[in-house]
């Protein structure tokens, strides 16, 4: 069996690397690692891994670091293994992988190989939630402004300064050919549960079904969303009235005006925007079976 390790060091802050040099003395298998130098290049050393026959490859950082060895492993034999090491996290967390190294180790050696779905924007495949509007215009503001801080801290200090401009506005949303005329706070598009940091925003999405959940929450007052928020932690807001959920597989968003676009939490573009699913287009290797993740 051969593994390949891709090593992000400045992921979760400079911690991967620590993470890596941790794990190290329990991998009780023949390997060999890369460390990323930049952006992009953990797809670069990807692509070179599977060309030379690693049968596993595995990202140790966080979701940004996944979702660029998932670009270079879909639609190829490798399997992916995850060892979290960034600050969200997010993917493992609907995979079923434990959130400690050394068990996710384990997941590496010995875990399930499912076949899951991505999300395509253009020429590019995302792994967890992509969408337009609030969330994408809070996702700007962190990158832009808040580098020091993550998870829920990010986004509730992002989310008051993005309110304080930012309102619902009218919306397009075609799913399938059916058409959806909203106005909306925002509207994810779900492979995974996951985003933010353990926001649970699409609570039903399964990692494997061929389908997107498309995700909306309708215009409500700035009051009532700031009591909606704290419930996505839960999945409880999908029992909110301004909550809706659709599937389908290909999505296409246009607002009344460009808004802002993202996927994985990085900010893409603006819209209109389409997404397509992906199926069965990535092997991972997941950990316990997970009925909520998983057909």
């Amino acid at each position: 069996m051969k593994i390949f390790f891709i090593v992000n060091p400045t992921a979760g802050r400079k911690k991967a690397l620590a993470v890596w040099e941790s794990l190290k003395p329990f991998i009780d298998f023949p390997y060999d690692f890369a460390l990323t130098e930049g952006p992009g290049k953990a797809t670069a050393i990807a692509k070179e891994a599977v060309k030379a026959g690693y049968e596993r490859i595995v990202a140790v950082g966080g979701d940004g670091t996944v979702r660029e060895v998932a670009r270079a492993l879909s639609g190829t034999e490798a399997l992916l293994g995850v060892i979290p090491a960034g600050t969200g996290n997010d993917f493992v967390r609907s995979a079923g992988i434990s959130q400690n190294p050394q068990k996710a180790l384990e997941t590496v050696k010995n875990g399930k190989v499912r076949c899951i779905d991505l999300i395509r924007v253009d020429d590019n495949c995302f792994i967890n939630v992509a969408g337009a509007g609030l969330d994408a215009e809070v996702a700007d503001a962190i990158n832009k402004n808040m580098r020091f801080l993550r998870g829920a801290p990010a986004y509730v200090t992002g989310l008051f300064k993005v309110l304080a401009t930012f309102a619902p506005r009218r919306a397009v949303i075609e799913i399938d050919g059916r058409v959806l005329h909203r106005k909306v706070w925002l509207v994810s598009v779900g492979n995974a549960r996951y985003y933010g940091g353990g926001m649970m925003i699409c609570p039903d999405a399964l990692l494997d079904d061929g389908l997107l959940d498309v995700c909306i929450v309708n215009s409500i007052g700035r009051m009532e969303l700031l009591r909606f928020l704290p419930s996505v932690f839960t999945g409880k807001h999908k029992n909110h009235p301004a909550y809706e959920v659709f599937r389908g597989k290909k999505v296409r968003v246009e607002f009344e005006r460009p808004t802002k676009v993202h996927a994985d939490g990085d900010v893409i573009g603006t819209t209109p925007v389409e997404f397509s699913v992906e199926p069965g287009a990535l092997k991972v290797i997941t950990g316990e079976y997970n009925s909520a993740s998983f057909r």
